[in-house]
């Protein structure tokens, strides 16, 4: 019965992952040839890692659902888990990198564009997904980290040496955890700065509607926080109980490890694009403007084979007289104007 219901879990989180992600890619992808944002292509590439997360959760489900003959093979078992962890790791790194991206446009923003050119873009993100192929394969690509009695139950704890799982956290998610207090803790430091300047120059020469908002800089904060704690929620209590099960040989949370914390840790690949998309009021908005157009591009039409415009009580303007100067023009409405052509005048008109 548990495996079931992580079956059904796993399925369910597989189709909100996708479904979120690749949405995050489309709308992401258009937006990108408007703006030419690098940061853009740093959130298409998170959501590129999440959306791997995602289907492997079809693997998880479908090894869920048979489990005993799924993972015999010990090599199978640590290609399945390889071919998760990578993208677990690429999704970490890319939050990251997203951090990096945006304390150097608040620090250096006179030489921001020039930094972060596309050629150092696609360095970046190659050497990014160079690692996490590296740190995620480790167990295949050195057998020595790879456990002798494999039982045929697959998980973390039960295919891979604990040294591995010391890997996995010391190098990728402590430091990540760090890295990001510590650049957007300086982010906020300097935005508030920047808040209190453009304050005191607007209380000098400015009249009382000029003034900045007031909680400009707690909307940065706010994100921040919400980035952190929801990355912290979601991979937090698997290593910390992963560390103390390497730690502790006598206490047993294997099982712990192996479905329900890992699978908190899978959300978050849910929550990443839900925080850096929808949350940018520029994203968000371009979000909701192509949502609306493709709904009415599928809407039905009242007429198919005729456009139909309809003007109704049209005024002359009072500003046009005539050329007697005792008398103007009277602005009675005009009787409704009804005008038909063929749909195809209109192509691309949106009507």
């Amino acid at each position: 019965m548990p495996n079931l219901l992580y079956a059904v879990l796993h399925s369910l989180l597989s189709i909100l992952i996708a479904t979120t992600n690749i949405m995050v890619i489309v709308v992401l992808s258009k937006q990108l040839k408007k703006s030419q944002g690098k940061n853009f292509i740093f959130i298409i590439n998170l959501a590129a890692a999440d959306l791997l997360v995602g289907l492997m959760c079809i693997v998880e489900a479908l090894d869920d659902l048979y489990d005993g003959d799924f993972d015999s093979d010990l090599s199978f078992c640590l290609l399945r888990l390889c071919l998760t962890v990578t993208p677990c790791v690429s999704s970490m790194l890319t939050l990251l990198l997203i951090s990096v991206d945006r304390y150097l446009a608040v620090v250096r923003p006179l030489y921001y564009w020039k930094i972060m050119n596309m050629k150092c873009v696609i360095v970046l993100l190659g050497g990014l997904w160079v690692m996490a192929f590296f740190v995620g394969h480790i167990p295949l690509i050195y057998p020595s980290l790879q456990r002798d009695n494999y039982n045929g139950s697959c998980g973390l704890f039960y295919a891979a040496k604990n040294d591995y799982l010391y890997i996995l956290c010391f190098s990728i998610f402590l430091p990540s955890l760090v890295s990001l207090i510590c650049l957007h803790v300086a982010v906020g430091k300097i935005a508030y700065i920047h808040h209190q300047r453009i304050q005191s120059t607007c209380v000098r020469s400015g009249p009382p509607f000029a003034y900045p908002p007031a909680n400009s800089h707690f909307k940065a904060i706010r994100t921040v926080l919400i980035i952190i704690v929801c990355f912290t929620i979601s991979w937090g209590p698997y290593y910390v109980v992963g560390l103390v099960q390497a730690t502790c040989p006598s206490c047993d949370m294997t099982e712990l490890l192996r479905d329900p914390l890992f699978f908190l840790g899978e959300t978050n690949s849910l929550l990443n694009p839900l925080i850096y998309s929808f949350y940018c009021r520029d994203i968000r908005s371009y979000l909701s403007k192509f949502i609306i157009c493709k709904w009415r591009e599928g809407s039905p039409r009242g007429v198919s084979d005729i456009a139909v415009v309809h003007f109704t009580n049209i005024r002359f303007p009072s500003c046009l007289k005539r050329q007697s100067k005792e008398t103007e023009l009277s602005q009675e409405p005009v009787p409704n104007i009804i005008v038909i052509s063929s749909s195809s005048d209109f192509s691309g008109a949106g009507l």
